[in-house]
């Protein structure tokens, strides 16, 4: 564990001189493309609709606190009314009634329920929020697929070209040979085969290249030429003091303050209300003076005391429920850590394992251009025949593709766990 900790900056020190491109003026961080996928994913609409909503929620619970302002009418028809005999003054009361009025309520006190829903609308707004950053989070993941796939058939294609080249070389000594009569036509036709088999796979890979260029275009909204360059910050993974900084812990914490701003909403409507109420209009009879049968204004006004002090045990079960919520989201915040912790060490063995796969594919490389070079030299005396030396080739090259893959595969093994903990 010590080498690999030791070989993590020279790796990464080539990581970003020879594969990202530092410095030069088409390069792109890795971070920055992260941005641009965000904001160009069409979900981010929805972080403007929750603060638009947000808003107007707000809005319209501050409006609560206004006064309510009611028109009201009533007429009814009854088989009966007072009837008091006074000799000639009897006050006998007609049979229908009518009234109109203007009713005013104004609450002096609402127990704290305004209060509790306005919280309840923030930590509302703010769950949603994250949540949103959670989805947006899987956009990392695709950024980093796409990266890599770009760097291995650059790769590629440059150990291909290599190849092609040195074929060319070969052809053309050969090609003297053939002139001379000292070499069959067939054995430089096979190495031309071999070189045109070179080209088609250049071919295909700068496809593969364009493809993915167009994918994270399409992904990010924006334009890049084919050879641009990833910048990744330069960070060292120890497995030990990493922070993790993912969404989720956020949206843990906001979820268990819905849950609080609940119940104090729950603890507010067992309180006393006291509110203010007037009204003033018109009735027949006078409605606040049963001796008087003529159409009268009248006018009252007063308070009002309300309290719901028994709710059968409803609000208990209520704080019980949401005690069980918030219990349930510590439970899925403890699964998301230990399953973190589980991908930290599968990532820290995944990294040791290429680290060794690397340095025996280097090796292997060594070896099999030493082999091929050998060939060479063997091809050019008549030893061996193109078969042969077309054979060696094939092996050098997937000696060396294999090496680069494990680079390549190790630099994103990195990148994903950096990912993982939210340090990129």
């Amino acid at each position: 564990m010590n080498q690999l900790k030791l070989a993590f900056p020279l790796f990464l020190f080539f990581f970003g001189i020879s594969f990202l491109g530092l410095g030069q003026s088409n390069s792109v961080q890795l971070s920055e493309a992260y941005q641009w996928a965000e904001q160009h994913y069409p979900l981010v609409k929805d972080s403007d609709l929750i603060t638009k909503i947000e808003a107007i929620n707000l809005k319209n619970i501050s409006k609560t606190k206004l006064p309510k302002i009611s028109l009201n009418g009533q007429g009814q028809l009854q088989s009966e009314n007072i009837n008091i005999p006074l000799g000639e003054n009897a006050i006998n009361a007609p049979l229908e009634t009518y009234s109109a009025y203007l009713g005013v309520d104004y609450d002096l006190y609402d127990g704290g329920i305004k209060k509790a829903q306005k919280a309840s609308e923030i930590a509302s707004a703010n769950v949603e929020r994250k949540s949103l950053e959670v989805q947006l989070r899987s956009l990392k993941d695709r950024i980093n697929v796409i990266v890599f796939v770009i760097a291995l058939s650059r790769k590629q294609k440059q150990i291909l070209q290599t190849s092609r080249e040195d074929l060319r070389v070969n052809i053309q000594s050969l090609q003297s040979g053939f002139e001379n009569g000292t070499v069959l036509e067939s054995e430089v036709s096979k190495l031309k085969v071999r070189q045109l088999e070179l080209t088609s796979e250049i071919i295909r890979t700068e496809g593969d290249i364009r493809t993915y260029i167009s994918l994270l275009e399409q992904l990010t909204g924006k334009t890049f030429p084919e050879d641009v360059q990833f910048e990744l910050p330069y960070v060292v993974p120890t497995f030990q003091s990493e922070t993790i900084n993912r969404p989720e812990e956020a949206l843990f914490d906001n979820q268990k303050s819905l849950f609080a701003a609940q119940e104090a909403s729950i603890a507010a409507s067992t309180r006393p209300k006291i509110s203010l109420f007037a009204q003033g209009g018109v009735g027949y009879p006078n409605p606040l003076n049963f001796s008087d049968i003529n159409t009268a204004t009248y006018a009252l006004g007063g308070v009002k005391l309300k309290w719901d002090f028994l709710d059968w045990g409803k609000g208990k079960k209520e704080r019980e429920r949401i005690k069980l919520q918030q219990q349930q989201i510590e439970v899925d915040r403890e699964l998301f850590l230990f399953d973190i912790d589980s991908d930290r060490m599968e990532y820290r063995e995944k990294i040791a394992a290429l680290q060794a796969q690397i340095a025996n594919d280097e090796a292997i490389v060594v070896i099999q251009k030493d082999i091929l070079a050998q060939s060479q030299v063997q091809l050019d005396n008549g030893v061996i025949n193109s078969n042969d030396y077309v054979t060696q080739v094939n092996a050098a090259l997937n000696a060396e593709q294999q090496l680069e893959f494990n680079k390549i595969q190790l630099q994103q093994t990195i990148t994903n766990y950096l990912t993982l903990i939210g340090q990129l």
